[in-house]
């Protein structure tokens, strides 16, 4: 993470980095979220445990020229950086304090875990009826859109309490656990192709881990686990 942003701001505390976005970022501030993205997939961010896309109106973002576009462009623009987010090995944790653009809602289901203010306000895609429709944080936690949701004035509070729940946890189990989600994800053409690719992936990458062994002659000698992030 040693890039110069001129948009971004990006804070490294306790095992995670924190990304400072506007609610409505410009073609400036997505780019440069796309090139933070790559830039987490190097050796020295091994330990990083969680990533954070912090929506804050007080973000604030450079008026150089070609930094706006069309709503189409933007749009594009939005897209690149939502896949350069699900590229992201770590939980990537979206935490919404204010109503978000269309690009800005197109990055949060990106992410794995979602904190939304609940009066803040988000665009949600309806697939079935290919539609658009808009929500409130606590209209779409309760309809599942996002993971939770809670007073402006207390978002702060929740997001330490997440990521505090993922600061005790190994990063490498932490990174497996996502890779396996996603594997369960893909599309297979049977169940049992589904079956062995999961076992597969259990017996090579994860099972020789430090963190693997240490887990179990934790949980077997009733202590806390001391893990090694590897």
């Amino acid at each position: 993470m040693q890039q110069a942003y001129r948009a971004l701001r990006i804070i490294a505390e306790a095992q995670t980095i924190r990304i400072v976005l506007a609610p409505d970022p410009a073609e400036l501030m997505l780019n440069e979220l796309t090139i933070a993205c790559a830039s987490l997939h190097t050796e020295s961010s091994s330990g990083i445990k969680a990533v954070v896309l912090d929506f804050n109106p007080d973000a604030t973002q450079s008026s150089t020229p070609g930094s706006h576009g069309t709503i189409t462009h933007i749009l594009a623009i939005a897209e690149k950086a939502s896949a350069a987010v699900r590229t992201v090995v770590q939980p990537v944790l979206a935490v919404v304090r204010a109503t978000l653009s269309k690009p800005a809602c197109m990055l949060i289901q990106a992410a794995d875990f979602t904190l939304v203010a609940e009066d803040a306000l988000l665009i949600v895609q309806n697939e079935r009826a290919e539609e658009e429709d808009i929500f409130t944080g606590a209209q779409a936690a309760r309809l599942r859109y996002v993971t939770w949701s809670a007073p402006a004035n207390d978002i702060s509070k929740q997001m330490e309490r997440i990521l505090d729940l993922l600061r005790a946890k190994s990063a490498i189990a932490l990174r497996h656990a996502k890779a396996s989600v996603h594997l369960a994800e893909a599309k297979h053409a049977t169940r049992l192709e589904a079956l062995e690719q999961v076992n597969t992936f259990y017996l090579t990458p994860v099972i020789p881990t430090h963190d693997a062994h240490e887990g179990l002659h934790a949980f077997l000698e009733k202590r806390k686990p001391n893990w090694k992030n590897k």
